[in-house]
Parts: structure tokens; sequence; C-alpha cells
């Protein structure tokens, strides 16, 4: 009882995850997503599948996570050649399609027959095929890669030959394991790819290191508040915690993936604006939720200021915030920034930029307090000053 209830949790955390991952792949472009998006889609198929079945008994759940899985070698295969930017030798590839092609007739016609943990047929296949991408991998032409793709390429080897013990222990039954370990391989492998954009391998591993101590303390005290005995017990705890950590790692890097990606958009939108004029600048920009709320303020305007002094101060740099200067913070005098402060309260905003000195034209933006980070203020900062590009060349 305890075992499958532990599978079907590891089973259900490398769904969350894998499918989490693929989601968030489909966003990105490049010749490697589709076949990205293919495997891990399989991958997260298979063991929702899995765990579902698991719970419900459902026949069609399973024939659905053994025929994705037994299509993942295939998968495999279509991005190590993506990888590797060439294609796998004919043998090779009629090799593992094959086997792919075995395993899918062997998980159809016997689904309902034999559980997943005692097929042969299954396993086989699957091992081979991904035992002869690892040889693909370790055998690539170096010289035709990059550094950086070669750095790539290794941590996917690295990653996939530790991963080959861990996708035996699911057939239990063949190898008398007290918990199937793929959903945690699979999950690494994932955690790799998206570290591989930072190209820090070192800290990859700091990181997979700390997950696997804080998962082995987190696990003890966890046995001793349950009373659990036995190392097998502790094996499939230890297991779920470490997988559940995996998880929630990838979680939070996709979070910040997808923020940066919308970061990203406004930076995009400027360089696709409209450059002949001021006006069809910004209006190129109304869309970007940081722009929204813009007021843009003519010389006629800024009449309870002196506008030409207001310019000069405000020309001194892109971007000024209402808070720093509240708080003296910046590189204007307690006269020079009052006029500022109260232009900036006046209209409700935050920041403030100049868009031309003569005629004296003010951006006002209000960023709602949980956008008011760093990266916020230099995009909005490069628009103002991409701005005042523009009305300066006219």
């Amino acid at each position: 009882m305890i075992q499958s209830l532990a599978q079907v949790c590891l089973d259900g955390l490398a769904a969350v995850g894998l499918a989490a991952y693929a989601l968030a792949a489909r966003r990105e472009a490049g010749p490697l997503i589709p076949r990205l998006v293919l495997l891990f889609g399989l991958m997260a198929a298979f063991y929702a599948g899995r765990a579902l079945h698991a719970l419900t008994g459902l026949d069609g759940l399973q024939v659905v996570a053994f025929a994705a899985v037994a299509l993942a070698p295939t998968a495999a295969l279509l991005l190590a050649e993506g990888v590797l930017r060439r294609h796998a030798p004919r043998l090779l590839k009629l090799a593992v399609m094959g086997a792919s092609l075995v395993a899918l007739g062997f998980a159809l016609l016997t689904a309902r027959d034999m559980a997943f943990d005692a097929r042969i047929g299954l396993a086989g296949p699957i091992v081979l095929s991904l035992m002869a991408i690892l040889v693909l991998l370790g055998t690539r032409d170096r010289d035709q890669l990059s550094a950086s793709e070669n750095r790539v390429v290794a941590a996917l080897a690295l990653c996939l030959a530790a991963a080959l013990p861990l996708i035996l222990t699911d057939f239990t039954a063949l190898m008398t394991a007290w918990i199937g370990l793929s959903p945690i391989a699979a999950l690494l492998i994932v955690l790799v790819i998206l570290s591989s954009a930072s190209g820090d391998p070192r800290g990859t591993a700091v990181e997979i290191g700390l997950l696997l101590a804080v998962a082995a303390g987190v696990s003890l005290g966890l046995a001793q508040a349950l009373a659990l005995s036995g190392p097998a017990d502790l094996a499939r705890l230890f297991a779920v915690v470490l997988a559940g950590q995996i998880v929630a790692s990838l979680l939070v890097r996709l979070h910040a993936q997808g923020t940066a990606d919308r970061r990203g958009g406004l930076r995009r939108r400027l360089v696709r604006a409209d450059a002949g004029s001021v006006d069809h600048f910004l209006a190129d920009l109304a869309e970007e939720p940081l722009l929204k709320d813009m007021t843009v303020l003519e010389a006629g305007q800024l009449a309870d200021h002196d506008a030409q002094a207001l310019a000069a101060v405000l020309a001194r740099r892109p971007v000024w915030s209402l808070e720093r200067l509240k708080a003296g913070e910046t590189a204007a005098s307690l006269s020079e920034a009052e006029p500022l402060i109260d232009l900036l309260e006046r209209h409700g905003a935050t920041h403030a930029g100049l868009l031309s000195l003569v005629p004296a034209r003010v951006a006002l933006a209000r960023l709602p307090g949980l956008a008011r980070g760093v990266e916020a203020e230099i995009d909005l900062a490069l628009a103002f000053r991409m701005a005042r590009l523009v009305a300066e060349r006219r």
C-alpha cells in the first residue's frame, strides 16, 4: 500500500513538473522547441496516465500511459538530433523507431493483462534505445559544435547516463526495486535543460547537491514523526520529498522565465516601434503594461512650474522616481526636487521622464507597487530615452 501510494505521488509530481515545462516551452521560438515539447509532453502524459490509473483503475488510462512511454525513445532521438544539429545514422534511427513500435505493440496488445512493472517487452526496447542515444551523444563530433553547445550536450549525456539505472527501477517486478525512480530522472533532466541557459554547470551541480541534502534531512525528520521503519519506506519517502523539491524548483524557474519574457515584451515593442515621430513612437508602445497609465504633458500643461527649468532637471537622467525624490537619493537639489514631487503627486504618478527639451514634453507613468523593481525602471528609462532620441532627431 505504501509503495503504490508513494509511486502515485512520484508520478503525479513528475506529471505536473513536465507538463508545466512543456507548456512554458511552447511560448518560446527555436528549432528545438517542438522536439522538447513532444518528448516531455509524452512523458507528462505517461506519468499522469499511470498515476490516474493507479487511483481509478480505468484501463483506458493505462493504455494511454503505455503508448506515451513507448513513443518516448523516438522523441528522445529527435531531440538528440536537434541538439547535435545532424541526423543520426540511418541504422540507429531505424533501430530506435523499430524499438518504439515493438514497445508500442506490447503496450497496446497486453495493456489489460500485465502490470507495467513486469513488462520486459517494454523495458528492453526503451532502455536499449536510450543507451543507443547516449552513445550517439558521447561520440559526437565536438568540432562541429560550439563550446557552449558541447557543454549542454555533455550535461544531457551525463543526465541520461545517470537516469538509465533510475529508469530500470520502474520495472520493480523485474528489478526488485522499492519504488520506480524514473520520475526523478525525468525531472532532473528538465532541471539541467533549464539551467543550461545560464551556462553555469557548477551552479546546477551545487543545486542538485543541496536538493539531495535537504531531501535527506526532511525525510529523516518525517520518518521519525510518522514512525516509519525500514530502509524501503525511508527510500520511498526520500524519493517523494526529493521529487517535490525538484518540481518546486522547476516551477520557480519557469515563473521567473515567464516574468523575464513579459519584461522582454517592451524591448521587442521598442525594436518595432515607428520612429518617424514621438507621437507614433509612443502610440506603438501604448499597449505595453508598463506604459498603459502613461500621461504626456505638453509645455502648456506645465504652466504652474518653470517648464524649461523642470525639463533641464529631468534631462539629467532618463527616469525619475517619486520615492527616490522624496528620500533625497537623486541628482537634484531640494529646490529642484520639489516641483517634480508636486508634479508627480498631483497626477498620481510614480515616475517621470523627459520626452523632449524644446518644446518641453514630460511623460508621467504609474507603476504598481509590486512592479517597481530595478528591471521595470530600466525598461521605463529605456523607453523614455528612446522617445527623447526620436524627438531630438526630428
